[in-house]
């Protein structure tokens, strides 16, 4: 088991993707930033892809969103959002998160959805995106090759 955390960086997201016959989900493709550039696909709400796409443009809604909210308030209490890891995964389908929070030089970890890890990064150019090597290790996809995907909603 290794502790080893890889950078990422978010280099897809599609909104709509067929899920199972009728129904359709959001996908994030998330890839290491050096070699081998492994990727991982995971399956999110159609909500949480058109946040993410929307943080990547730099549109700002008139209201905030939930994200927004969550950063607004980090911020008020005189922390920051640092970094994000999928932290774990089942079946090579299942992901799990966290997200690291900084207060007097004091880490919180949260868990979380990887959607909304995902979400929170992109509106935090300061936070990393980070996943263990395990998880790259079981669900990861090499370039150009078909790995592991259930279309099961992560």
């Amino acid at each position: 088991m290794s502790d080893r955390l890889v950078e990422l960086s978010i280099t897809e997201v599609r909104a709509a993707v067929p899920l199972r016959l009728g129904q359709e989900a959001g996908l994030a493709v998330v890839s290491e930033t050096a070699e081998p550039f492994r990727s991982l696909h995971i399956y999110i709400g159609q909500a949480e892809a058109r946040a993410i796409q929307a943080a990547q443009r730099g549109d700002r809604p008139p209201r905030p969103s939930t994200w927004d909210l969550f950063l607004s308030a980090v911020s008020l209490l005189d922390a920051s959002f640092s970094k994000a890891v999928i932290s774990e995964v089942e079946e090579a389908r299942h992901f799990f998160a966290t997200v690291e929070l900084v207060r007097d030089d004091r880490p919180y970890v949260i868990p979380c959805r990887p959607s909304d890890a995902l979400a929170l990064v992109a509106r935090s150019p300061e936070a990393v995106l980070y996943a263990t090597e395990d998880v790259l290790s079981a669900a990861g996809q090499y370039p150009g090759s078909r790995g592991p995907v259930d279309r099961t909603v992560g």
